[in-house]
């Protein structure tokens, strides 16, 4: 199948998808909770937070099949990528979170959709997932920092500043190997923590920022805006953590909102 063809085929596809939003959206949800719960962990099992997920998905692929070629979306691919990144999303787990938002989409829209419209639809969201995946190993790969792009680096906190009642700053330093250099403003990582004898690790997101005096990072822990069900541990950053302790993170990313 053309590009050509695909896209005339998302294009008929497009307006039931949108009217049927919603409920691709809950199916989606419950296919991942039945499923795949570490998905859920990743987004602090916030369903709003998987709602949207979903529908920066589906809105991927809307907006690459208005360009001539995929190659003209590639800049806009890059912010939804790096968005969930420092969630701790890996290549691997598009294939998966295709698969279910696939079944999800025929699921909804049942009698409405032909073979011919999925297809399309699936192929161009693999291969927004294998150009987003290959752009950012070789974006790493330039800098050689030593730090792999998808995974958890160990960090230790080196400073620990109590700004207020509310908020925590909190200064860290990679283990072994250097810090990935941050671009722009509003970028987050997500830290991820065992408790003694839990499972699933905790992982939550807090900004971030660069601190070249220290050669690493600096984290702040808000309180209040990080209040939510079992925030457990945004109160363990916040009160209990200290100098010379070791924690998790994910590579910086920005926090841009992809809009088509």
């Amino acid at each position: 199948m053309f590009l050509v063809d695909i896209q005339k085929e998302i294009k008929k596809i497009a307006p039931a998808i949108q009217l049927n939003k919603e409920k691709i959206k809950l199916l989606f949800v419950e296919k991942l909770q039945n499923n795949e719960p570490d998905f859920l962990h990743m987004f602090q099992d916030d369903v709003n937070k998987i709602e949207e997920f979903t529908i920066s998905l589906i809105d991927m692929v809307f907006g690459a099949v208005m360009q001539e070629s995929l190659k003209q979306f590639i800049p806009s691919i890059k912010p939804i990528v790096h968005q969930y990144q420092s969630l701790g999303l890996l290549p691997d787990h598009y294939k998966d979170l295709g698969k279910y938002l696939i079944i999800s989409i025929r699921e909804a829209l049942e009698e409405s959709v032909t073979l011919e419209e999925i297809i399309a639809f699936q192929l161009i969201f693999y291969r927004l997932a294998e150009i987003a995946t290959r752009l950012e190993k070789n974006d790493y790969k330039k800098v050689k920092i030593g730090m792999q792009t998808w995974f958890f680096k160990s960090f230790r906190v080196v400073k620990k500043v109590q700004e207020s009642d509310l908020i925590v700053l909190i200064y860290i330093v990679p283990i072994e190997g250097k810090i990935a250099p941050i671009d722009g403003t509003d970028n987050y990582v997500s830290v991820r923590l065992t408790m003694l004898n839990e499972a699933p690790s905790l992982q939550q997101r807090f900004p971030v920022i660069e601190e070249m005096g220290h050669k690493g990072y600096v984290m702040t822990i808000n309180r209040n805006a990080n209040i939510q069900k079992n925030d457990r541990l945004t109160d363990y950053l916040f009160n209990w953590i200290s100098e010379g302790d070791t924690l998790e993170i994910t590579t910086p990313k920005c926090n841009k909102k992809y809009n088509r």
